[in-house]
């Protein structure tokens, strides 16, 4: 129950070190297609982290060769510095892309709007780093994790629990919990195959320790109250497909959203993962041009 270690960066030129508050430099990487461009598009990720390397296709669709695209290394993940599976204060993980989005060239401006995008539990890390922010032009969306399915592969056994409840009394910031999940229990074969890339790669966090995920799982059940303060546009994706997140929650979030610019999406055969992002590409682009 290991982590990998912070590796190095193989090319220097590909982004650049942002320094928060606290001292820590977190990784950013930049993707700018043209001179030019229209809005800068954010991409917030979850507790483990991103690996830009493998998201060109979510980049290009975001980007589509008009937008400017960002990509935020949380704390304690790629690139970026941190412990490894742990934080002393989860606040920390949430105010860093605060702060980073509002020292951003294009926060406040009149030229590029700016939009965030936040994927199953990174949706909640989105709506509460959006609190300290200000003119935010939209948010999408997608698979929003605010209820979850018991998901064969995903959701800890009976033993695993007695497990957990150990570690939450006697050593809270020990990484143990599997975010990854056992990929050959896992029937979907997309999300499978998403499983096995996520084990074996040295830029993703694997365990994480039971303060991690007490304060993620209130973070996730305080979305509907966060989305009753979201007072910017919404485009909000769900795969039919998806066996982890549940579509009501998803229902509750739409219901609950503050602004009345808001779209709700149904994508056929979308599971969890990015067949949802790719099915609904023309979707996603269509809605950035309009909003």
């Amino acid at each position: 129950m290991k982590n990998f270690d912070k590796p190095e960066i193989l090319n220097k030129s590909d982004g650049y070190f942002f320094g928060v508050r606290d001292g820590h430099h977190l990784f950013i990487y930049n993707y700018t297609p043209v001179e030019k461009y229209n809005s800068t598009i954010f991409i917030i990720s979850g507790i483990t982290g991103i690996n830009h390397h493998n998201e060109k296709d979510l980049i290009g669709i975001l980007s589509n060769d008009e937008n400017r695209v960002v990509v935020i290394y949380p704390r304690g993940t790629g690139y970026s510095e941190g412990i490894r599976g742990d934080i002393s204060n989860f606040e920390d993980f949430i105010n860093d892309f605060s702060e980073i989005i509002s020292n951003d060239k294009d926060y406040g401006s009149v030229q590029h709007k700016i939009f965030l995008y936040g994927h199953s539990m990174s949706a909640a890390i989105l709506l509460a780093a959006v609190c300290n922010l200000k003119n935010i032009a939209g948010a999408i969306l997608v698979n929003p994790a605010y209820i979850l399915k018991n998901a064969k592969g995903m959701s800890p056994g009976f033993f695993q629990y007695i497990k957990y409840a150990y570690y939450y009394f006697f050593a809270k910031h020990t990484p143990i919990v599997n975010m990854a999940g056992d990929s050959s229990q896992i029937e979907n074969e997309e999300d499978r195959h998403e499983s096995e890339l996520r084990n074996n790669n040295p830029l993703l966090v694997k365990y994480f320790s039971l303060y991690v995920m007490t304060e993620t799982k209130k973070l996730m059940e305080s979305m509907l109250v966060l989305s009753k303060a979201a007072d910017f546009p919404l485009l909000l994706l769900y795969g039919e497909k998806d066996n982890i997140v549940e579509k009501k929650g998803c229902d509750l979030i739409y219901e609950n959203w503050k602004h009345h610019n808001k779209q709700y999406v149904l994508i056929e055969n979308g599971s969890h993962g990015k067949s949802t992002l790719l099915l609904a590409c023309d979707i996603i682009k269509r809605w950035i041009k309009n909003n």
